[in-house]
């Protein structure tokens, strides 16, 4: 990135735009606050973050726009952001930005467009700016051989004019998008550290939901680097947040485990250890008043995620299960979880879980597994579990 060139990074939100005014303005607030967060966690400087009256955009001046804008791109809210130049709506400063741009990115023979947004009253329209433009950098870089090419340029230079002042920048980056972290309340995740779980959280954080991490901890049916990998995955997970530490739970549901493996059927065990877990997750998000539980169960990918037995794990907790992997394939999911950077961690060497049965269960009936957990007093193991729960503060690295 060419620091030297730019005055501000130019920060656009979708979907906020979108909501009434009042909704707008708290999200707005709260999108600057997690922006001003993630740029102090990473102590990045900057002078000035400003919300634009019109609709959809944020400033951000700072003398560090290239860690800046590694940040950026990993707040919830954020669409794109573009490093820009600012100059007044006068014609010649647009002119001279613009050729700023031109000669430090155009090389001979190429191609280049003008595009021209306005928002306000002026003496022009985005069409006069951008022929005019176009013509002073073909007149004051004749000597590069350059044309415009408006339907396949090889270069873009954006002009944004908004009321007195201009914006021109050359270059567009994706952010996550979604809504601010934490905007629509606190989910409970079942959380292994797998492939899948990471991935739904990450979904439901995107959706701007603050995410508590459940760890149910099934030794002696697990190892030690199952912990180890947790850990690991969350504090790569939590860089999207705008926090300086990760709160997250951790239950020794092994001796649960033990329980329901002495008393019920070999091959409905894993129904029981995830309802179970449900059970645990909902009276976690009564004490945290969190509103639903997120898992990164998929149809029909193991044999406890059939629809039928999906059906019977639902009828475990009466709060929403949140289930946003249920319509991606196994491949998919590792894409994401590749292109978030948490794939390597999640693959880590963890044993399964020794309590799986030979055969598992594909059609529980709810009936029968009611029926069950009445008789093996199922809320007593619950209680007993919930008393050893550990909450457990992380630090995310800067």
């Amino acid at each position: 990135m060419q620091q030297e060139l730019f005055d501000l990074i130019l920060i656009r939100y979708g979907e906020i735009g979108l909501k009434s005014k009042k909704v707008r303005r708290r999200l707005e607030d709260l999108l600057t606050n997690r922006i001003q967060k993630m740029l102090q966690r990473k102590q990045i400087p900057y002078e000035q973050l400003k919300l634009f009256p019109t609709r959809g955009r944020l400033f951000l001046y700072t003398s560090d726009m290239a860690k800046a804008s590694e940040e950026l791109i990993k707040c919830f809210g954020i669409v794109s952001i573009s490093p820009a130049i600012q100059v007044s709506s006068d014609k010649q400063e647009i002119r001279e930005a613009a050729l700023k741009l031109a000669e430090a990115n155009f090389g001979v023979n190429a191609t280049f467009g003008i595009k021209t947004k306005r928002v306000g009253q002026h003496a022009f329209s985005s069409r006069d700016i951008s022929a005019d433009v176009g013509a002073f950098i073909l007149e004051k870089l004749a000597e590069r051989k350059i044309s415009v090419d408006l339907s396949n340029p090889m270069h873009a230079i954006n002009i944004e004019i908004r009321d007195k002042n201009a914006f021109l920048f050359n270059q567009t980056i994706q952010g996550v998008a979604g809504l601010p972290y934490g905007s629509q309340g606190s989910l409970i995740s079942l959380f292994s550290g797998g492939i899948d779980s990471p991935v739904a959280s990450w979904l439901m954080m995107k959706r701007g939901c603050n995410i508590f991490p459940l760890y149910c901890d099934n030794t002696p049916y697990s190892t030690p680097a199952a912990y180890k990998r947790v850990i690991k995955v969350l504090e790569q997970l939590f860089i999207f947040s705008p926090y300086k530490q990760i709160t997250f739970y951790s239950t020794p549901h092994g001796q649960t485990l033990e329980q329901i493996k002495e008393v019920v059927p070999p091959k409905l065990t894993c129904i029981f250890c995830k309802r179970t877990m449900y059970k645990v997750a909902e009276r976690l998000a009564e004490r945290l008043k969190a509103k639903g539980i997120v898992t990164g169960e998929n149809l029909g990918q193991v044999a406890s995620q059939t629809l039928d037995n999906l059906f019977v794990l639902n009828q475990a907790t009466k709060i929403p299960v949140f289930r946003p992997l249920i319509g991606f394939d196994k491949v998919e999911t590792m894409n994401l979880s590749q292109k978030l950077g948490l794939y390597s961690s999640s693959i880590m060497q963890v044993p399964g879980c020794g309590a799986v049965p030979q055969y598992p269960e594909t059609h529980g009936t709810l009936e029968r597994i009611l029926e069950i957990e009445q008789e093996i007093n199922i809320d007593k193991m619950i209680d007993e579990e919930l008393k050893e729960i550990k909450e457990i503060k992380l630090p995310i690295n800067p």
